[in-house]
C-alpha cells in the first residue's frame, strides 16, 4: 500500500486547498496518472500516483491539506484501507462544519473553510453562493462575489496577496538601492525585427533583454547569487541563470521563470514567454512555473512609463526593469539634429551584496549585449 502524501509546493504557504479528484474512489489508477488537483496562493498543482493500484480517497473535494497531510492511499486491491480511520499526518474527511459542508446547511454547493469565512466576515447571502452553479465554491469564487457586490472593504484576490506577501518581505528585509541608464533601442529594436522575420516568432526588446541578461551570468555572479537565510551577508553562488520575467495580462502579475536561459536561443526565450503569456491569461500555470527563479526582469510596456524601480525578490540580489520606448531629439557626432529610440534600463540590487559600481557595469555591459 502507498500513501498519497500532500508534499510542500511553495513556500509562501503552509496549506492547499483540494480543488478536484481526477480519479474516482475504488478506481484503478497506473503510476504517474494525475489524481488530484491542489490549489496554493498562486497555481493549481496536479499529483501523480506513485504506484499503480486502487485509490482509496482520505480527503474529500473543498478539504484544507497540509503538507505531509495523507489523502489518498493506492494498494493491490487486495485489502484496501478503511476511509474513515485515522492516519497519522492525513487530512480527515471533512465534517459538518469542516471545508466541505453545504453552505445552506447540507443541500447546496461545497463551500471551502476559506470561503465559509469570506462569506461569514462580509455577510454574503447564501442564495447567492447557490446561484453561483457550482458543486465547490473556494475563495476566488466568493472574491469574484464580492467584486461585483457593493461595500467599501474588498480582500485581495488571491495572486495579489502573493505579490503583497512578496513586496513587504522585500521592503522588510532587504536594503536595496537603484540605479539606471538609457539605452539608444534603435538598434535592437532594428535587430530584433529582423531576427523575428528570420526565425519567424515575435521577437522585441524583452526576449533580447532576458538573453542578454542570461549571457551576463558568469561575469558578473554576484547579480545572480542567492542570500543565504541564515547569514544574510553570505551567498549561495547560482549554477545557472534563472531569469524571471513578469507577465501580467489582466489576471494578476506572475513571475515565471526561464530556467537555463542562457542555454536558450532568442527564438527559444520568445516561445517560452509567448507560451506563459497563454497560461497568465488562461490562469493555468504550474508551481513549476513560478519557482527557481535568481534574478527578474520586469517588463513596463506602457508608453506612458519612464522609469520603474522594481522590488528584490527576497532570495535575490538584483532585478532589472524595461520601460517603453521613448521618442527624442539628440545631437549626432556631427553636431546634427537626429530623431532617436530610446529606452530606461534600471537595476533594483540588494546594496549589502552588491555596489553601485557593479550595478552600473552590469547594466551597461546589458546595454552592450543588446546591441552588440
Amino acid at each position: 500500500m502507498t500513501e498519497l502524501r500532500v508534499p510542500k509546493l511553495n513556500n509562501n504557504d503552509t496549506e492547499y486547498l483540494l480543488v478536484e479528484w481526477l480519479a474516482e474512489d475504488g478506481a484503478g489508477v497506473v503510476k504517474g496518472d494525475p489524481v488530484v488537483v491542489l490549489e496554493t496562493s498562486k497555481a493549481a498543482e496536479e499529483l501523480m500516483a506513485e504506484a499503480g493500484g486502487v485509490l482509496r480517497r482520505t480527503a474529500e473535494t473543498g478539504a484544507t491539506c497540509r503538507p505531509g497531510d495523507v489523502i489518498a492511499h493506492i494498494s493491490d486491491g487486495s485489502a484496501p484501507p478503511d476511509p474513515g480511520a485515522a492516519t497519522d499526518g492525513s487530512a480527515a474527511p471533512p465534517a459538518a462544519d469542516d471545508p466541505g459542508a453545504a453552505a445552506d446547511g447540507g443541500s447546496g454547493p461545497i463551500v471551502t473553510a476559506p470561503a465559509q469565512a469570506l462569506i461569514d466576515e462580509h455577510g454574503v447571502d447564501p442564495a447567492r453562493i447557490r446561484a453561483l452553479g457550482k458543486k465547490v465554491i473556494k475563495r476566488a469564487d466568493v472574491l469574484a462575489l464580492l467584486e461585483t457586490g457593493t461595500g467599501d472593504a474588498r480582500p485581495l484576490p488571491p495572486v495579489q496577496r502573493a505579490v503583497a506577501a512578496a513586496v513587504t518581505r522585500s521592503h522588510q528585509t532587504i536594503p536595496a538601492a537603484f540605479t539606471a541608464v538609457k539605452l539608444d533601442a534603435g538598434p535592437a529594436i532594428a535587430r530584433a525585427r529582423a531576427l523575428g522575420k528570420e526565425v519567424r516568432a515575435l521577437i522585441g526588446l524583452p526576449e533580447l533583454l532576458v538573453a542578454a541578461v542570461a549571457s551576463l551570468h558568469g561575469q558578473f555572479p554576484m547579480c545572480f547569487a542567492e542570500p543565504v537565510a541564515a547569514d544574510p551577508l553570505a551567498v549561495r553562488p547560482s549554477t545557472a541563470p534563472n531569469v524571471g520575467v513578469t507577465v501580467d495580462v489582466g489576471n494578476g502579475l506572475y513571475v515565471p521563470v526561464l530556467r537555463d536561459a542562457g542555454r536558450l536561443s532568442v527564438k527559444e526565450i520568445a516561445e517560452r514567454l509567448t507560451a506563459y503569456r497563454t497560461k497568465a491569461a488562461q490562469g493555468a500555470f504550474r508551481e513549476d512555473d513560478l519557482a527557481g527563479g535568481n534574478i527578474v526582469v520586469t517588463l513596463h510596456t506602457d508608453t506612458a512609463v519612464l522609469l520603474a524601480v522594481p522590488i528584490v525578490f527576497p532570495g535575490q540580489t538584483c532585478a532589472l526593469s524595461l520601460c517603453a520606448p521613448q521618442h527624442e531629439f539628440a545631437l549626432d557626432p556631427a553636431g546634427n539634429v537626429v530623431k532617436r529610440t530610446t529606452v530606461t534600463l534600471g537595476l533594483a540590487f540588494d546594496h549589502r551584496l552588491v555596489n553601485g559600481r557593479e550595478a552600473a557595469m552590469f547594466l551597461n555591459a546589458i546595454r552592450k549585449a543588446i546591441t552588440p
